[in-house]
């Protein structure tokens, strides 16, 4: 098989990543490179910001005649197909169509998909199918700021009529519950998107005095607060934030339940910032799971449970090593 090349970009709110992608086979692919550059936000900054990229795209070109496509993965609503970012908050750009602008700028075929699918795909060949090649169908969480996802089903991405149709975050695990950036009431990224998560927490320590140590930690400046320090107080066993970070493992299973019970995944995987604080919310998750899929029949006679496994993954390139593998599959397969 001659070798396919690729190029992936994550154009993330702070920097954008890019990484060079090989395919050995096609469940076999490799990041032979990658570097970043400083994000430059805005709508009025898009030209500006889109040329720097074409000059990164254009310089690899130089050097590998064998790059022959691009996927480039932005956090936001996108349309997949034709390639149209309807609203990316993070760098601020809406109504764009951003696969004809790059492509008119340089002469590599151009995919554009949601960060949190991409860095399902990524994950999905690079930490899952090399050791369970079997796996055929997974669920993904990206646990940061915001919550994302994608799913894996019968070995691909999948995708709704137009947009990724896996916006894990937005299911409503509460039917009146808190305000949601997207809008809408009881997302469950309103209750465990690292900054609506930290909120609630502020406002209720702000609200009436609390037994915890977190007063402390924070030399009572409570608006300094983040996951960081509530992982911090738990790890020194803080009650009260050991209990935070039950409701949050609780909020995740009803949400995970609900896909086990959809798409039945081999496997569950937790990526993101707020990921590494697993030892405290996932065994929460996993008994939710077990309390809400078919509790009627014992776990040891359930497929769904008996074969379900948890992984977290660590790691910043998962995006661009997905952006690259989607071209490729995309292009040049």
């Amino acid at each position: 098989m001659k070798t396919k090349v690729a190029i992936g970009i994550d154009i993330g709110g702070t920097e954008t990543k890019f990484g060079i992608i090989k395919c050995v086979d096609e469940n076999n692919f490799v990041l032979e490179d990658s570097w970043t550059m400083k994000t430059i936000r805005g709508q009025n900054n898009v030209e500006k910001m889109i040329d720097l990229i074409v000059e990164q795209v254009k310089r690899i070109n130089k050097l590998r005649k064998d790059v022959k496509a691009c996927g480039i993965a932005i956090a936001g609503l996108l349309d997949f197909y034709s390639g149209y970012v309807i609203y990316a908050p993070n760098i601020m750009w809406e109504n764009l169509s951003i696969k004809s602008l790059f492509e008119k700028k340089f002469s590599l075929p151009t995919v554009i998909d949601n960060d949190a699918n991409l860095a399902t795909l990524g994950i999905y060949y690079a930490k899952i199918k090399t050791k369970y090649p079997y796996v055929q169908n997974m669920v993904c969480f990206t646990l940061g700021t915001g919550i994302g996802g994608g799913v894996i089903y019968k070995g691909e991405l999948l995708y709704g009529r137009a947009f990724s149709a896996t916006e894990l975050g937005h299911i409503v695990v509460e039917t009146e519950g808190n305000a949601c950036g997207c809008g809408n009431r009881g997302c469950l990224e309103s209750y465990i998107g690292a900054r609506w998560f930290i909120h609630n927490i502020i406002r209720e320590l702000k609200s009436r005095k609390i037994k915890t140590i977190l007063y402390r930690l924070l030399k009572n400046n409570l608006d300094s607060m983040d996951t960081k320090i509530l992982y911090e107080a738990a790890k020194r066993g803080d009650e009260y934030s050991l209990e935070k970070w039950r409701m949050y493992g609780k909020y995740l299973g009803v949400v995970v339940s609900n896909l086990v019970n959809i798409f039945a995944p081999e496997f569950v995987v937790l990526t993101g910032g707020v990921a590494n604080a697993h030892k405290f919310f996932l065994p929460t998750t996993i008994q939710e799971v077990k309390n809400r899929v078919w509790p009627v029949i014992k776990e040891s006679k359930h497929p769904f449970l008996r074969n379900i496994k948890y992984k977290v993954v660590k790691g910043q390139h998962y995006g661009v090593i997905g952006a690259g593998i989607l071209a490729i599959k995309s292009f040049l397969l």
